[in-house]
Protein backbone atom coordinates (compact mmCIF):
# COMPACT_ATOMS: atom_id res chain seq x y z
CA UNK A 1 0.00 0.00 0.00
CA UNK A 2 1.48 3.71 -0.88
CA UNK A 3 1.44 5.88 1.98
CA UNK A 4 2.25 9.66 0.92
CA UNK A 5 4.77 11.53 3.47
CA UNK A 6 2.32 13.15 5.55
CA UNK A 7 1.13 9.41 6.70
CA UNK A 8 5.16 8.11 7.35
CA UNK A 9 5.48 6.98 11.02
CA UNK A 10 8.12 9.09 12.60
CA UNK A 11 11.24 6.98 14.61
CA UNK A 12 10.12 6.24 18.34
CA UNK A 13 12.24 8.28 21.23
CA UNK A 14 12.08 5.43 23.80
CA UNK A 15 10.21 7.17 27.50
CA UNK A 16 8.17 10.15 27.46
CA UNK A 17 6.81 11.86 24.81
CA UNK A 18 8.44 14.80 23.55
CA UNK A 19 8.11 18.30 25.94
CA UNK A 20 5.99 20.83 23.59
CA UNK A 21 5.49 25.02 24.10
CA UNK A 22 2.23 26.69 22.67
CA UNK A 23 4.97 29.04 21.63
CA UNK A 24 6.43 28.95 18.15
CA UNK A 25 8.91 31.81 18.64
CA UNK A 26 10.07 30.65 22.42
CA UNK A 27 11.02 27.63 20.65
CA UNK A 28 12.41 29.43 18.25
CA UNK A 29 14.89 30.87 20.62
CA UNK A 30 16.03 27.97 21.66
CA UNK A 31 16.08 26.19 17.99
CA UNK A 32 18.55 29.29 17.22
CA UNK A 33 20.97 27.90 20.36
CA UNK A 34 20.58 24.80 18.98
CA UNK A 35 22.18 25.49 15.57
CA UNK A 36 25.11 27.56 17.20
CA UNK A 37 25.76 24.35 18.54
CA UNK A 38 25.68 22.07 15.87
CA UNK A 39 27.79 25.01 14.00
CA UNK A 40 30.13 24.39 16.78
CA UNK A 41 30.35 21.02 16.66
CA UNK A 42 31.64 20.32 13.07
CA UNK A 43 34.88 22.63 14.71
CA UNK A 44 34.84 20.00 17.46
CA UNK A 45 33.95 22.57 20.34
CA UNK A 46 30.19 21.77 20.49
CA UNK A 47 29.93 20.68 23.93
CA UNK A 48 31.72 24.31 25.33
CA UNK A 49 29.09 26.36 22.76
CA UNK A 50 26.04 23.81 24.77
CA UNK A 51 27.33 24.84 27.78
CA UNK A 52 27.54 28.39 27.13
CA UNK A 53 24.30 28.31 25.95
CA UNK A 54 22.64 26.48 29.22
CA UNK A 55 24.32 29.34 30.60
CA UNK A 56 22.81 32.17 28.64
CA UNK A 57 19.17 30.31 28.91
CA UNK A 58 19.32 29.85 32.83
CA UNK A 59 20.17 33.03 33.29
CA UNK A 60 17.45 34.31 31.17
CA UNK A 61 14.87 32.03 33.06
CA UNK A 62 15.72 34.19 36.26
CA UNK A 63 14.74 37.13 35.08
CA UNK A 64 11.69 38.25 36.39
CA UNK A 65 11.09 40.58 32.79
CA UNK A 66 11.34 37.22 31.08
CA UNK A 67 9.16 34.95 33.39
CA UNK A 68 6.70 37.45 32.97
CA UNK A 69 6.98 38.39 29.18
CA UNK A 70 8.42 35.06 27.48
CA UNK A 71 6.86 32.50 30.53
CA UNK A 72 3.62 34.38 31.59
CA UNK A 73 1.03 31.49 31.44
CA UNK A 74 3.86 28.76 32.51
CA UNK A 75 5.32 31.12 35.55
CA UNK A 76 1.68 30.83 37.05
CA UNK A 77 1.78 26.91 36.20
CA UNK A 78 4.36 26.35 38.19
CA UNK A 79 3.60 28.91 41.28
CA UNK A 80 0.33 27.84 40.98
CA UNK A 81 1.59 23.65 41.02
CA UNK A 82 4.10 23.76 43.98
CA UNK A 83 1.57 25.44 46.00
CA UNK A 84 -1.64 23.18 45.53
CA UNK A 85 0.83 20.12 45.21
CA UNK A 86 2.31 20.95 48.78
CA UNK A 87 5.42 21.34 47.39
CA UNK A 88 6.02 24.93 48.80
CA UNK A 89 8.93 23.44 50.77
CA UNK A 90 11.15 24.09 47.37
CA UNK A 91 12.41 27.45 47.22
CA UNK A 92 9.94 28.72 44.77
CA UNK A 93 11.98 31.25 42.68
CA UNK A 94 15.10 28.78 41.68
CA UNK A 95 12.47 25.75 40.81
CA UNK A 96 10.70 28.49 38.43
CA UNK A 97 13.67 29.31 37.19
CA UNK A 98 15.39 26.17 36.81
CA UNK A 99 11.91 24.67 35.32
CA UNK A 100 11.01 27.39 32.91
CA UNK A 101 14.75 26.53 31.20
CA UNK A 102 14.06 22.69 31.38
CA UNK A 103 11.01 22.43 29.52
CA UNK A 104 12.16 24.16 26.27
CA UNK A 105 15.63 22.72 26.77
CA UNK A 106 14.27 19.24 26.18
CA UNK A 107 12.13 19.91 23.70
CA UNK A 108 15.03 21.19 21.89
CA UNK A 109 18.21 19.57 22.55
CA UNK A 110 17.18 15.80 23.45
CA UNK A 111 18.02 14.26 19.86
CA UNK A 112 21.60 15.67 19.96
CA UNK A 113 22.45 14.83 23.44
CA UNK A 114 21.10 11.28 22.24
CA UNK A 115 23.48 11.84 19.27
CA UNK A 116 26.71 12.49 21.58
CA UNK A 117 29.13 9.19 21.48
CA UNK A 118 29.80 7.61 24.96
CA UNK A 119 32.57 9.97 25.82
CA UNK A 120 30.76 13.38 25.29
CA UNK A 121 27.23 11.49 26.67
CA UNK A 122 29.47 10.79 29.69
CA UNK A 123 30.35 14.75 30.39
CA UNK A 124 27.00 15.58 29.90
CA UNK A 125 24.86 12.93 31.59
CA UNK A 126 26.22 11.51 35.03
CA UNK A 127 24.77 7.88 35.84
CA UNK A 128 25.01 6.78 39.50
CA UNK A 129 23.56 3.11 40.84
CA UNK A 130 24.59 1.52 37.54
CA UNK A 131 25.95 -1.49 39.53
CA UNK A 132 22.60 -1.85 40.99
CA UNK A 133 21.37 -2.87 37.87
CA UNK A 134 23.60 -4.40 35.93
CA UNK A 135 24.14 -6.99 39.77
CA UNK A 136 20.01 -7.58 39.31
CA UNK A 137 20.56 -8.40 35.54
CA UNK A 138 23.58 -10.66 36.30
CA UNK A 139 20.55 -13.00 38.73
CA UNK A 140 19.27 -13.48 35.35
CA UNK A 141 16.05 -13.29 36.58
CA UNK A 142 14.71 -9.98 34.42
CA UNK A 143 14.52 -6.29 35.98
CA UNK A 144 11.43 -3.88 36.30
CA UNK A 145 13.05 -0.57 35.61
CA UNK A 146 9.93 1.89 37.12
CA UNK A 147 10.74 5.22 35.66
CA UNK A 148 8.09 8.37 36.02
CA UNK A 149 7.48 11.44 33.61
CA UNK A 150 10.84 13.62 33.96
CA UNK A 151 11.54 15.96 31.04
CA UNK A 152 15.27 14.16 29.77
CA UNK A 153 13.55 10.38 30.85
CA UNK A 154 14.52 9.65 27.31
CA UNK A 155 18.37 9.65 28.27
CA UNK A 156 18.27 6.38 30.13
CA UNK A 157 17.86 4.61 26.89
CA UNK A 158 20.85 6.52 25.16
CA UNK A 159 23.30 5.31 28.28
CA UNK A 160 21.92 1.83 27.63
CA UNK A 161 22.87 2.12 24.32
CA UNK A 162 26.63 3.73 25.21
CA UNK A 163 26.93 1.26 27.53
CA UNK A 164 25.81 -1.87 25.42
CA UNK A 165 23.34 -3.31 27.59
CA UNK A 166 20.04 -4.60 25.95
CA UNK A 167 16.93 -2.23 26.03
CA UNK A 168 14.45 -4.84 26.67
CA UNK A 169 10.44 -4.04 26.37
CA UNK A 170 9.15 -0.43 27.04
CA UNK A 171 5.40 -1.11 28.32
CA UNK A 172 2.89 1.14 25.73
CA UNK A 173 5.84 1.96 23.30
CA UNK A 174 3.61 0.36 20.63
CA UNK A 175 0.80 3.05 20.65
CA UNK A 176 4.37 5.46 19.35
CA UNK A 177 4.30 3.52 16.30
CA UNK A 178 0.43 3.30 15.91
CA UNK A 179 -1.17 5.90 13.65
CA UNK A 180 -3.84 7.90 15.88
CA UNK A 181 -6.77 6.05 14.59
CA UNK A 182 -5.51 2.67 15.85
CA UNK A 183 -4.00 3.59 18.61
CA UNK A 184 -7.33 4.98 19.99
CA UNK A 185 -9.40 1.67 18.31
CA UNK A 186 -10.33 -0.47 21.85
CA UNK A 187 -9.86 -3.47 19.84
CA UNK A 188 -6.39 -2.67 18.76
CA UNK A 189 -5.46 -1.54 22.21
CA UNK A 190 -6.48 -4.51 23.94
CA UNK A 191 -4.76 -6.98 21.31
CA UNK A 192 -1.78 -4.81 21.26
CA UNK A 193 -1.55 -3.95 24.89
CA UNK A 194 -1.95 -8.45 25.39
CA UNK A 195 0.54 -8.81 22.31
CA UNK A 196 3.29 -6.04 24.80
CA UNK A 197 2.17 -7.46 28.26
CA UNK A 198 3.26 -11.17 26.89
CA UNK A 199 6.68 -10.06 25.25
CA UNK A 200 7.22 -8.22 28.44
CA UNK A 201 7.07 -11.28 30.52
CA UNK A 202 9.21 -13.02 28.40
CA UNK A 203 11.35 -10.58 28.26
CA UNK A 204 11.24 -11.05 31.95
CA UNK A 205 11.72 -14.67 32.48
CA UNK A 206 15.00 -14.29 29.85
CA UNK A 207 16.74 -11.84 32.15
CA UNK A 208 15.96 -8.76 30.08
CA UNK A 209 14.55 -5.44 30.95
CA UNK A 210 11.05 -4.22 31.39
CA UNK A 211 10.56 -0.40 31.60
CA UNK A 212 7.37 1.30 32.53
CA UNK A 213 6.09 5.05 33.24
CA UNK A 214 5.03 3.74 36.05
CA UNK A 215 3.46 7.10 37.37
CA UNK A 216 1.22 7.25 33.76
CA UNK A 217 -2.23 7.50 33.80
CA UNK A 218 -3.40 4.96 31.29
CA UNK A 219 -4.69 1.46 32.19
CA UNK A 220 -7.39 0.03 34.21
CA UNK A 221 -5.55 -2.32 36.48
CA UNK A 222 -5.14 1.24 39.39
CA UNK A 223 -5.10 1.81 43.30
CA UNK A 224 -6.06 5.28 44.00
CA UNK A 225 -4.28 6.63 46.78
CA UNK A 226 -3.85 10.42 48.23
CA UNK A 227 -0.92 11.67 46.50
CA UNK A 228 0.51 15.62 46.72
CA UNK A 229 -2.86 16.72 47.65
CA UNK A 230 -4.90 15.14 44.92
CA UNK A 231 -6.52 11.61 44.53
CA UNK A 232 -4.30 9.52 41.69
CA UNK A 233 -5.05 5.98 40.60
CA UNK A 234 -1.20 4.03 40.25
CA UNK A 235 -1.60 1.18 37.44
CA UNK A 236 -0.48 -1.89 39.17
CA UNK A 237 0.73 -3.88 36.36
CA UNK A 238 4.22 -3.43 36.44
CA UNK A 239 4.40 -4.73 40.19
CA UNK A 240 2.32 -7.64 39.34
CA UNK A 241 4.76 -8.44 35.92
CA UNK A 242 7.40 -8.37 38.85
CA UNK A 243 6.23 -10.85 40.75
CA UNK A 244 5.14 -12.98 37.81
CA UNK A 245 8.35 -13.36 36.73
CA UNK A 246 10.23 -12.94 40.51
CA UNK A 247 12.03 -9.59 39.29
CA UNK A 248 13.15 -6.99 41.20
CA UNK A 249 11.90 -3.49 40.65
CA UNK A 250 14.18 -0.45 40.33
CA UNK A 251 13.60 3.12 40.47
CA UNK A 252 14.50 5.42 37.54
CA UNK A 253 14.94 9.47 37.60
CA UNK A 254 16.02 11.76 35.95
CA UNK A 255 17.36 15.17 37.21
CA UNK A 256 18.31 18.23 35.21
CA UNK A 257 20.51 21.24 36.48
CA UNK A 258 21.09 24.62 34.89
CA UNK A 259 24.25 24.12 34.14
CA UNK A 260 22.64 21.86 31.30
CA UNK A 261 24.03 18.71 32.89
CA UNK A 262 21.71 15.60 33.34
CA UNK A 263 22.04 13.15 36.24
CA UNK A 264 20.48 9.89 36.08
CA UNK A 265 19.92 7.88 39.27
CA UNK A 266 19.06 4.08 39.79
CA UNK A 267 17.94 2.81 42.47
CA UNK A 268 17.57 0.17 45.06
CA UNK A 269 15.54 -2.92 44.31
CA UNK A 270 11.76 -2.26 46.13
CA UNK A 271 11.36 -4.70 48.89
CA UNK A 272 9.50 -7.46 48.51
CA UNK A 273 7.78 -9.39 51.08
CA UNK A 274 6.70 -13.23 49.93
CA UNK A 275 5.45 -14.32 52.94
CA UNK A 276 2.42 -12.12 52.16
CA UNK A 277 -0.53 -12.75 49.51
CA UNK A 278 -0.47 -11.95 46.18
CA UNK A 279 -2.98 -8.72 46.68
CA UNK A 280 -0.99 -7.50 49.55
CA UNK A 281 2.78 -7.72 48.03
CA UNK A 282 1.35 -5.75 44.83
CA UNK A 283 0.21 -2.90 47.13
CA UNK A 284 3.07 -2.56 49.44
CA UNK A 285 5.49 -2.67 46.08
CA UNK A 286 3.11 0.03 44.88
CA UNK A 287 3.18 2.39 47.46
CA UNK A 288 6.96 2.18 47.74
CA UNK A 289 6.79 3.40 44.31
CA UNK A 290 4.41 6.18 45.76
CA UNK A 291 6.66 7.21 48.44
CA UNK A 292 9.55 7.23 46.30
CA UNK A 293 7.31 9.73 43.18
CA UNK A 294 6.72 11.76 46.29
CA UNK A 295 10.40 12.54 47.33
CA UNK A 296 11.40 13.11 43.83
CA UNK A 297 8.94 15.61 43.00
CA UNK A 298 9.45 17.02 46.71
CA UNK A 299 13.12 17.50 45.76
CA UNK A 300 13.06 18.54 42.08
CA UNK A 301 9.85 19.50 41.13
CA UNK A 302 11.51 21.37 38.32
CA UNK A 303 12.26 18.22 36.82
CA UNK A 304 8.15 17.90 35.66
CA UNK A 305 6.44 19.26 32.56
CA UNK A 306 4.28 21.80 32.04
CA UNK A 307 1.50 19.11 31.06
CA UNK A 308 2.25 16.41 33.68
CA UNK A 309 1.62 19.32 36.38
CA UNK A 310 -1.46 20.54 34.70
CA UNK A 311 -2.43 17.35 34.68
CA UNK A 312 -2.21 16.58 38.03
CA UNK A 313 -3.74 20.20 39.03
CA UNK A 314 -6.51 18.89 36.91
CA UNK A 315 -7.00 15.16 39.60
CA UNK A 316 -9.70 15.47 42.70
CA UNK A 317 -8.77 16.73 45.92
CA UNK A 318 -7.32 14.09 48.19
CA UNK A 319 -9.62 14.11 51.47
CA UNK A 320 -8.49 16.27 54.05
CA UNK A 321 -8.24 13.87 56.36
CA UNK A 322 -5.77 11.98 54.32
Amino acid sequence: MQTDSNSKLKAVRHGPARAKSADPLRENFFQLLLRSYRTAEKQGKGLAVYHSCAELAYGLCGERWAQHTIFPAEFALVRRFLKEAGLSAADPDSVTRLNLMANPWAAAWTDALQALDRGQFGSVCAVSGGELLRSALAQGRGVVCAHHHTLFAPLFWTWLDREDIAPGVLIREWEKTARPVAARTPGNQALEGARELKAALEMLRQGGMVHIMADGYKGNRKITLPFCNRQRGFETTFVELALMAGAPILTVAARFSGDGRIRIEIGPALADDPRQDRAARTERLLRQFVAHLQQQWQEHPADISWFQMQRHLNLPAAAAHE
